[in-house]
């Protein structure tokens, strides 16, 4: 009985697995006041090309009742590879926007020392935080990285699961702008 239980087991992992190894991913409406206050420390972006980036991160202030309009906040590790692969498309999409748009980067599972040589070898166009007590992701409802949450006026409005492109990057701020046209 339990090779019968330990087959079926395997057989059900087997098949919700995505065979490319690709991500389900989706938007999910969240609509929720971030009420919380985080104490993050900011990455020092000394060195890198992009001074946009380095302007930020020195001048960003990460209060969230502070945040006004619409903004992007992107959780990532080290680790994870599709969160590499972000990095470039957020930087594209900064390029293609070209806006006020704050997009915010958040490491919430590594030590300091991983989550910075994952910044200074990935050299994200805009500003990123460590979460030293990693509390920050029980608020946001953070399942796993990569996750990326579109936010207006310091109330999420939707959550991206998995590694989002420039295309669903826009779509998610399209989505969020109706989600707030329809509702305020």
């Amino acid at each position: 009985m339990n090779k019968i239980l330990f087959l079926a087991l395997i057989i059900i992992f087997i098949t919700s697995c995505n065979g490319d190894k690709k991500i389900n991913s989706q938007f999910i409406l969240i609509n929720k006041v971030i009420s919380n206050e985080y104490d993050l420390k900011k990455f020092e972006y000394k060195g890198l090309s992009n001074r946009r980036a380095a302007d930020k991160a020195y001048m960003l202030e990460l209060e969230f009742k502070e945040l006004k309009g619409f903004n992007i906040i992107n959780f990532w590790a080290s680790w994870c590879y599709p969160c590499i692969e972000e990095v470039e498309d957020f930087n594209d999409f900064i390029i293609q926007e070209n806006s006020n748009l704050e997009i915010i980067g958040i490491n919430i599972f590594d030590d300091y020392e991983e989550a910075e040589k994952f910044i200074l070898s990935n050299k994200p166009d805009y500003p990123n935080f460590f979460d030293e007590t990693k509390t920050i992701p029980i608020e946001f409802g953070v399942s796993g990285v990569p996750e990326t949450f579109f936010l207006y006026n310091n109330r999420i409005i939707y959550k991206y699961v998995g590694k989002i492109s420039s295309d669903k990057i826009s779509e998610g701020l399209s989505k969020a702008f109706t989600y707030v046209e329809n509702n305020n």
